[in-house]
């Protein structure tokens, strides 16, 4: 599978924010998040890091 764990960094604290995901795009300045049954997730966040081979996404939050 092909799906991503999403995790967002806090300060300096790295926490799971999403499951599953299977597309993320910028959207009116945030990141859209969508999962593989077709739940949203919008945030105000960059991404910092992409692990691809463990599929994982680390955002950092906006200030």
């Amino acid at each position: 599978m092909c799906e991503a764990r999403v995790f967002l960094e806090k300060e300096g604290k790295i926490l799971p924010f999403m499951d599953n995901v299977v597309t993320i795009k910028p959207e009116n300045e945030k990141l859209l998040l969508i999962d593989l049954f077709g739940n949203r997730k919008y945030i105000d966040a960059s991404i910092k890091e992409l692990k691809l081979l463990e599929h994982e996404v680390i955002l950092e939050e906006k200030e």
